[in-house]
């Protein structure tokens, strides 16, 4: 990470935040919907986030888990409703809500993966590939080999290029927007939008 940020200016916004843990997939390994992201993002508040007590734990513990764990941004045991991962990840999920579905019961239906696990203002491919980016990549494989849902919202050509089956893969879907990863009846087509429904079954 030293030597990626140091090819950078030290205003630039793809700069890594490598004091905060890595994020490189959030939720169970076993997901029947698959979400694809570029890595996460970073605020001004991640830091007073990442010092309550029990946080830094929870997201270290999930990154090393083997089978994944319920998303801890929409567990409401944590009190992360108003941090800015809690918030987006609200956002994300919320048109999901429409079927039914609690945040806490989309926290363990809804499997993220990054591309990068790494915090940064705005995304950059890095220059190697990192050991948790296979573990992402063998996620993605495995998820196609179980038929999941995968909706590719960010670093497209990344992913495709990472993980080629992606390209035949009869349940890939992507958003309508290429800027918002939301996962919702309008951001998806209609079949896209049936095909998460029944999958969520």
């Amino acid at each position: 990470m030293r030597a990626f940020n140091a090819l950078l200016p030290e205003v630039s916004p793809y700069r890594i935040d490598a004091s905060l843990p890595p994020e490189p997939f959030l939720g169970p390994h076993d997901a029947a919907v698959v979400m694809l992201l570029a890595n996460p993002g970073r605020s001004v508040e991640d830091q007073a986030v990442y010092a309550r007590r029990g946080i830094t734990e929870r997201a270290l513990a999930n990154a090393a888990s083997t089978d994944g764990m319920p998303m801890h941004y929409l567990d409401p045991a944590l009190g992360l409703e108003t941090t800015p991962g809690g918030r987006w990840w609200r956002r994300t999920l919320g048109g999901l809500r429409s079927l039914g579905y609690t945040y806490g019961q989309l926290a363990a239906r809804v499997l993220a993966v990054q591309f990068h696990g790494y915090r940064a203002e705005a995304w950059k491919p890095l220059p190697i590939t990192l050991p948790s980016q296979r573990h992402g990549f063998r996620l993605v494989r495995k998820a196609i080999e179980r038929d999941a849902v995968i909706v590719l919202t960010r670093a497209s050509a990344q992913w495709l290029v990472a993980v080629p089956q992606l390209a035949d893969h009869r349940h890939l879907l992507r958003t309508n927007s290429t800027r918002n990863p939301a996962l919702s009846d309008r951001n998806l087509s209609h079949k896209g939008w049936e095909k998460v429904r029944r999958a969520l079954r």
